[in-house]
């Protein structure tokens, strides 16, 4: 048996699917259709999901012009 731990993942937030929560094998994943996993629910396509940790961006900033 070996362990592996996802680079990409950063407090259970894929950092490669901008938002959602890290699933490896997920599309998008470095895993994806790469690799068996023993759950075979884990070798079925699935989406990702977004996770309730990541924060939504803040949009920028409007300029605003002299006149």
């Amino acid at each position: 048996m070996s362990a592996w731990s996802c680079p990409h993942d950063l407090n259970g937030v894929c950092q490669l699917v901008t938002g959602a929560a890290c699933d490896p094998g997920m599309r998008g994943c470095v895993l994806y259709g790469k690799v068996r996993f023993a759950d075979d629910k884990k070798n079925q396509p699935r989406k990702p999901v977004k996770s309730t940790l990541a924060k939504s961006p803040t949009p920028p900033a409007k300029r605003r012009l002299p006149f």
